[in-house]
């Protein structure tokens, strides 16, 4: 195989996988701006489990096909994601996580109310998919029950937290008559047999599904099924599950014990540099928990209203992006926006997070903040928020890496590669400090306790699903250690439960980048160029963290 034909070879077989990704996933084509699955619900039943184990072995066995030795360097990047992506993806099968599938964060009663944020209803042709989408549920309830089903009979079920949550969620969605519920929306807008029909779908298809769900969690799955132990550690095969998702989420060959130990030391040190801020602003007492409630509680550093947590959001985000020139050459066309967190879901989200464009930029990207309960989301910590999830974090990049051209698609516009993207995140809360965007002290505490935050996840995350802790355990830990609210530090340590490993990126990936900043100044000396660097970062999309070493390590600057 000659080289142009082994590149060609490649380069097909990346669209074919992330091709094969989308018809699998078409909620998440749909998210991406590619209509042509609209109608579909993915299969998460035992054929779609085939498929996807078909085409992963598919995409191995090409590869062996395509000797690696003489591809250009992006070009091997691709063939080493691609392995790595299939690689995991068959380990992760047999260890059935679907079957712990209960999430008050994207459970099946959140993602189809969170689709009509991006399935279009501006055609009579995309209702009816929307409408076709509505009668494809009851399926889809169907084999999503059967996976819980699994787990009772297999040993991997979710925690009586998660299913209580959900529970709550499922009986608010359902007191809402059909025509005033949320998934009726786009009725509004369509002609009236098109908005009986679609209202006519929900009431018969949609409910009964989550009638059927509340029925099953609320009997005999929270009685006899669902776990009092939050750790992962206690279902079937939890140590092998929890190894996988530390090697998915990190990208590095990292144990659970040194996770831990990093997220200690890294803790100690962030938390010399809080108490210098206390003392700076007049509290010489060390006590980090007594000094951050008191600013949770100073009425002069709290919202009035749900209204000044958006208009402080875009506030800093054009402060942001009008500073974002000086340490970056390469800006993204697509915009960013602010965006409240629909009730439904706000009361157990988060405190805010992203959600990339479409693949055509039509959609921008979009900066979730959780305006529930005002007064208990107080202003220091909007800040960090803001620079983390929008600019020069998550937006800055995934927007760019969604411009770049010349990457396949499932490089542009997946974001697998956790500790690459919230580790570039959480880089940037410290880059905006270097940039002066940070308004006052209060706010550098902020953002030095949401580093702190990060250092404790990699800590109650090992400690929930490795070290056997209680719930209240990581919760009184974050207390102990973390600048946050009760009501923030409860609904982390309960992400944490449902989502094993996935903490642990932010820190990794943000160490890592760190060392590659380092190491090039320290290699080029005065030539060293931030924004050159920065550039070369991130015009290869999200990575793992090795190939980022390895890329940027190669990396010189442009000529002057």
């Amino acid at each position: 195989m000659g080289a142009m034909s082994t590149i060609a070879s490649l380069r097909q077989l990346a669209d074919d996988y992330w091709e094969g990704v989308l018809q699998r996933n078409p909620t998440l084509a749909t998210f991406f701006g590619d209509y042509r699955y609209n109608d579909r619900l993915p299969d998460v039943g035992p054929q779609g489990r085939a498929a996807e184990e078909a085409a992963l072995k598919a995409v191995i066995e090409r590869l062996a096909e395509i000797p690696k030795d003489d591809l250009p360097a992006d070009d091997l990047i691709t063939w080493d994601m691609l392995r790595i992506a299939a690689e995991q993806g068959l380990a992760a099968l047999p260890l059935r996580l679907d079957e712990m599938g209960v999430d008050q964060m994207t459970g099946p009663q959140v993602w189809l109310l969170e689709l009509l944020n991006w399935h279009p209803t501006d055609t009579p042709e995309h209702v009816d998919q929307l409408i076709a989408r509505y009668h494809a549920f009851p399926v889809y309830m169907r084999q999503y029950l059967d996976n819980l089903r699994d787990g009772t009979v297999d040993g991997r079920t979710a925690t009586k937290m998660a299913t209580e949550r959900v529970i709550g969620q499922l009986e608010a969605l359902l007191a809402q008559a059909p025509p005033e519920s949320a998934l009726a929306a786009p009725a509004k807008d369509a002609a009236p047999e098109q908005a009986e029909a679609l209202v006519s779908a929900i009431d018969n298809a949609v409910y009964p599904s989550y009638r059927r769900m509340l029925e099953y969690l609320s009997g005999d799955y929270l009685t006899r099924y669902a776990r009092e132990e939050p750790g992962v550690w206690s279902v079937r095969d939890g140590e092998a599950i929890y190894r996988l998702l530390c090697r998915q989420h990190t990208t590095t060959a990292l144990t659970p014990d040194e996770l831990h130990q990093f997220g200690l030391d890294e803790l100690s040190g962030i938390q010399a540099e809080m108490r210098a801020v206390m003392q700076r602003l007049g509290d010489p007492s060390g006590d980090i928990r007594r000094f951050t409630e008191r600013q949770t509680h100073d009425a002069g550093n709290l919202p009035a209203s749900r209204e000044e947590i958006v208009a402080t959001a875009e506030r800093l985000l054009d402060q942001a992006q009008a500073a974002l020139p000086r340490a970056f050459g390469r800006l993204p066309r697509i915009p960013c926006a602010v965006k409240a967190i629909e009730e439904y879901r706000e009361r157990d989200s988060v405190a805010a997070f992203y959600y990339p464009p479409s693949d055509d930029g039509s959609r921008p990207g979009i900066f979730y903040v959780n305006t529930f309960d005002p007064p208990s989301r107080p202003k220091h910590t909007m800040a960090a928020l803001t620079f983390h999830e929008a600019v020069p974090g998550h937006h800055l990049q995934i927007a760019i890496a969604q411009e770049t051209t010349g990457l396949p698609a499932f490089r542009r516009l997946g974001s697998d590669v956790t500790a690459y993207v919230e580790g570039w995140a959480l880089y940037t809360e410290r880059l905006a400090d270097e940039l002066g965007l940070y308004p006052d002290e209060l706010s550098r505490y902020g953002m030095l306790g949401y580093q702190a935050w990060r250092a404790c996840r990699l800590v109650v995350d090992t400690g929930l699903h490795h070290l056997r802790w209680s719930r209240q355990k990581g919760i009184d830990f974050f207390l102990d250690n973390v600048g946050l609210t009760e009501r923030e530090t409860i609904n982390e340590v309960d992400r944490y439960i449902i989502w094993p490993g996935q903490a642990l990126s932010y820190k990794t990936g943000q160490r890592e980048i760190q060392a590659v900043r380092q190491a090039a100044q320290q290699r080029l000396g005065p030539r060293f160029d931030l924004r050159a660097f920065h550039d070369e970062l991130l015009a290869h999309g999200a990575i793992p963290l090795s190939t980022m070493k390895a890329t940027m390590d190669a990396w010189q600057p442009p000529a002057a």
